[in-house]
């Protein structure tokens, strides 16, 4: 009974391997995939908890402004960011490069699928460019040369995150996360910061289809190669999962102990080495 279950609810779900590949064909068919123009811009799409369902407003949007900061702190500004949520954050000034979404959705607990798509259509309706599109949870760090990179190699089909770290706050620990890491769990496998996909709106909306078809992240990659766009990792860790302070979605949903364990067991332990990872980072500035 219970596969039979799972099964109808992929066909209403269009999760089947055979509805995938129909998408895709038609997809592919009336998608004319232009070559990646010499000015790509990448987009980070960022959804907030509402302040009624965040255990610490304050600390939320000290965590927002940490992540925001990574991204002003870019090499490369050929970037923007958008932030959907119910209520607008406090501290943070927004501007034609982060813009604020009022959240058109209620705030029930998990409400992640329906800030994403508004963010998705938001983009498909106002953004006139191609580049990389990366969802970006609202409390993790961005290596601070990762649009440069993004913008300099461009390859046509995106990036994402291998090899990074995961960062303790409450108990001030780094450990690496990677495919040549501890565990050989890469990075893109457990934070959600982690792939930015393939978009181009120059001459149509869609796009707007396959970064909505992109919701696991551990399922991008392989996703995004049925669209027929080969991913690449980057060539740096290129971030940090930050875990720990009380916000995380995670944590609300009770899957914490085995994160805070495995940065115990894997901590960084040279204390040249975490500060270099802390200047990289501009972790505790």
């Amino acid at each position: 009974m219970g596969d039979g279950s799972n099964i109808i609810k992929d066909i209403w779900r269009g999760k089947t391997a055979w509805q995938m590949d129909l998408k895709v064909r038609l997809w592919r068919a009336r998608t004319k995939i232009e070559p990646p123009s010499d000015q790509p811009v990448v987009i980070f799409a960022v959804n907030l908890v509402s302040k009624r369902r965040a255990p610490d407003w304050d600390e939320t949007c000290a965590n927002l402004k940490m992540t925001l900061d990574s991204f002003h702190g870019q090499t490369n500004p050929n970037w923007r960011a958008f932030v959907c949520g119910q209520d607008k954050p406090d501290g943070i000034e927004f501007d034609e490069q982060v813009q604020f979404l009022k959240s058109h959705t209620s705030d029930k607990f998990n409400d992640q699928g329906d800030k994403r798509r508004q963010i998705i259509a938001h983009v498909a309706k106002t953004v006139k460019t191609d580049g990389y599109y990366m969802r970006f949870d609202a409390d993790d760090l961005l290596h601070p040369h990762a649009v440069e990179h993004m913008c300099s190699d461009n390859n046509g089909a995106g990036y994402y995150v291998d090899d990074g770290y995961m960062y303790d706050v409450s108990n001030d620990r780094v450990a690496p996360v990677g495919s040549d890491g501890p565990d050989g769990i890469a990075f893109y496998q457990r934070c959600g910061s982690c792939c930015a996909v393939r978009y181009d709106f120059r001459n149509g909306r869609n796009f707007r289809q396959l970064l909505n078809e992109m919701k696991a992240h551990g399922r991008i990659i392989a996703k995004m190669r049925l669209f027929g766009f080969e991913m690449q990792p980057f060539p740096f860790p290129a971030a940090i999962y930050m875990i720990n302070h009380g916000q995380n979605m995670v944590e609300r949903r009770g899957k914490m102990d085995d994160k805070v364990q495995y940065v115990d067991r894997f901590a960084i332990t040279d204390p040249t080495e975490i500060s270099e990872i802390k200047s990289v980072f501009h972790l505790g500035t």
